[in-house]
């Protein structure tokens, strides 16, 4: 008669491969009280970016890394430390428990508080104000609505694509993640723009000499072919709509220059003169 070894006794929770919220919920069960409070709602909002439902030894650690970029990897505040410490704690209990076999962990870096000198330099940044025409302004505003639907309707599809099959191979799962960081990415833009933004009063200013927001039209003294633009700060400019930039070649030669004047631009068919024939 032959006889086997008996293997050693699993428990029932080692034996199941769990889904991130069953693995949340052990988690949670043998937290501390007094550090449960705090971290328990930054673990959900991570259980629910990834996906309740997902098998933890599905998840990969490129989605760790995104996770790490869009939620305080590009920021060193208390708020977004505390944020990722939580989640990290949440991955490395799942390693030490043989839950996951590779350390998720390591994919979230905890940025070092600046020192005070870079603070300052930061704020003063932050505090500049940017000059934006009514219609820019009103322009961001409906693009900033837009971008926040469309974050909604994002995080749906990632909902349903990682439900659908492995996400090591799930290219609709990758495609949604990717919109992702760059829907975000732009919100975070537009909001820290309009924060900022101080509508260009036209009626104040010299309407003798081209400043921000000014309408212009310019006459090549060559070939007296006309153009017309409105210049606009960096964030408002946009060349299909005549909107260029203060700091682009034409923008920065004329701004500050008087009706008539004539301004040499260095272009790429070569220095051109043009004569600024009307302010607006």
């Amino acid at each position: 008669m032959v006889t086997t070894s008996e293997a050693p006794e699993t428990t029932q929770e080692e034996q199941a491969i769990l889904s991130l919220n069953e693995a949340f919920q052990t988690y949670v069960r043998q937290m501390p009280k007094d550090t449960k409070k705090a971290a328990q709602p930054e673990i959900a909002k991570f259980v629910r970016w990834i996906g309740p439902a997902r098998l933890i030894d599905t998840i990969i650690p490129s989605e760790i890394g995104e996770y790490n970029e869009i939620f305080g990897a590009k920021t060193a505040t208390r708020d977004a430390t505390e944020r990722l410490s939580a989640v990290k704690l949440f991955l490395t209990f799942l390693k030490k428990k043989d839950h996951i076999e590779v350390n998720l962990a390591q994919h979230l870096r905890l940025r070092k508080s600046r020192t005070a000198a870079s603070k300052a330099v930061s704020m003063v940044n932050s505090t500049r104000s940017v000059s934006l025409t009514q219609s820019g302004y009103n322009e961001m505003t409906k693009q900033l609505r837009s971008l926040n639907q469309e974050r909604v309707r994002i995080v749906e599809d990632i909902q349903r694509a990682a439900a659908d099959g492995d996400a090591r191979e799930n290219a609709p799962l990758e495609a949604a993640r990717e919109a992702q960081g760059m829907t975000v990415g732009k919100i975070r833009e537009l909001e820290a723009t309009l924060k900022v933004a101080v509508i260009i009063d036209a009626k104040s200013q010299d309407s003798g000499r081209v400043h921000i927001g000014s309408k212009v039209e310019l006459t090549e003294t060559t070939s007296n072919k006309t153009v017309k633009y409105q210049l606009v700060e960096p964030n408002e400019a946009n060349p299909l709509a005549s909107k260029i930039s203060i700091v682009s070649p034409v923008g920065s030669a004329i701004l500050g220059h008087k009706l008539g004047a004539e301004v040499k631009v260095k272009t790429p068919r070569g220095q051109q003169v043009y004569k600024i024939s009307n302010i607006s």
